[in-house]
C-alpha cells in the first residue's frame, strides 16, 4: 500500500486543529491530502472539504471508477459526536485509459463533506481513513488518515473553495429540465439488462456516459451502453443478482448520472416504462 503525505490544515485560523500523521514513502508522492476547514451551517451541520492534490498527469477516481480503477472509500467510524456524513461529489470527467473508460478528476479534487453532529453545541472529533487510487501510466492504491477537532461555530478560511466545489456538482433532474425517467428489465444477449431512458424538455447536448447505481444490496449493474436521440438519453446495462433468482429492482433506489463533456445530471429513482 502506497503511503501518501497527509497535510491536515495546519495553521488554519479558527477552532479546527490537526497534525501530520504520515510521511510519504517516496520523495515525490503522486498526491497530497488535507482537510479544508469550512463552517457550521444554520442547521448545526459542519461543511468541510477533503482535498486531493495530484502531481502533473495524475488523476483520481469518482465514487464509481468506471471500467477499471479503485473506488474511493471513506471510513468515518472512528469519529466522535458524528451522527451522519454526506459526500457531495463534484461533476467528474470521463477518461479514455488504454481503451478503458474511467471516471474521475485530474490535477485536484475538492470533495465537499457535510458532517452531521449528534450534538450541534459540541465539537466533532474527526477520525477519517481514506482509501483511494491515483493513476498516471500506472495506478497506485493509496491510503491517508485525517484527524481534526472541529469546534461549534467554526468559520474557516477555505469556505470559498468548498463552495466552488459544491457549485460544480451535477445538476438535479429538476434543474436540468428532465421531464421523465423510466427504466425496466429487458432480455439481452448475455442475460437480463436494465434499460433506462432520461427525457429532457429540450434536445440534449452530447453525452459521454450514463452511470447507473443500484442503491440496494444484492444487485450489480454493469457498464451502460448509452446514446442520445433528440431530447432522450437511453442506456442499457447488464444487471445481475448476487442472490438466488433473477434481479429484483427497487426503482426508487436507483441513481442515474448522465455525464457529458461539460455537464452532468443526476436523477434519483425511475418509473416503469410506458
Amino acid at each position: 500500500m502506497h503511503k501518501l503525505l497527509v497535510l491536515l490544515a495546519l495553521g488554519l485560523a479558527g477552532p479546527a486543529t490537526a497534525q501530520v500523521l504520515r510521511l510519504p514513502a517516496a520523495p515525490n508522492p503522486p498526491a497530497q491530502v488535507r482537510l479544508l476547514e469550512g463552517w457550521q451551517a444554520a442547521d448545526g451541520s459542519h461543511l468541510v472539504g477533503i482535498e486531493i492534490r495530484m502531481a502533473p498527469n495524475w488523476y483520481t477516481y469518482w465514487r464509481i471508477p468506471g471500467d477499471a480503477g479503485i473506488p474511493p472509500a471513506l471510513d468515518w467510524s472512528g469519529s466522535r459526536n458524528l451522527a451522519g456524513v454526506r459526500h457531495e461529489w463534484p461533476r467528474p470527467t470521463v477518461f479514455d485509459s488504454y481503451g478503458m473508460t474511467t471516471i474521475g478528476y485530474a490535477g485536484e479534487l475538492v470533495l465537499p463533506v457535510v458532517l452531521i453532529p449528534e450534538r450541534a453545541d459540541a465539537p466533532i472529533d474527526v477520525s477519517l481513513d481514506l482509501f483511494f487510487g491515483v493513476c498516471d501510466e500506472i495506478c497506485i492504491p493509496a491510503e491517508a488518515s485525517i484527524e481534526a477537532h472541529i469546534a461549534p461555530g467554526g468559520a474557516g478560511t477555505e469556505r470559498a473553495r468548498i463552495e466552488a466545489a459544491r457549485a460544480d456538482r451535477p445538476r438535479t433532474a429538476a434543474e436540468a429540465g428532465v421531464t421523465a425517467v423510466n427504466c425496466g428489465i429487458a432480455p439481452g444477449p448475455k442475460g437480463p439488462e436494465l434499460v433506462a431512458n432520461v427525457t429532457f424538455g429540450a434536445a440534449t447536448t452530447p453525452v459521454d456516459l450514463v452511470v447507473i447505481e443500484p442503491g440496494q444490496p444484492g444487485l450489480r449493474i454493469g457498464r451502460a451502453e448509452s446514446h442520445s436521440d433528440g431530447a432522450t438519453v437511453s442506456a442499457r446495462a447488464p444487471v445481475r443478482s448476487t442472490g438466488r433468482g433473477g434481479p429484483a429492482i427497487d426503482r426508487q433506489a436507483l441513481r442515474l448520472t448522465v455525464i457529458g463533456p461539460d455537464h452532468a445530471v443526476e436523477s434519483e429513482g425511475c418509473r416503469p416504462p410506458g
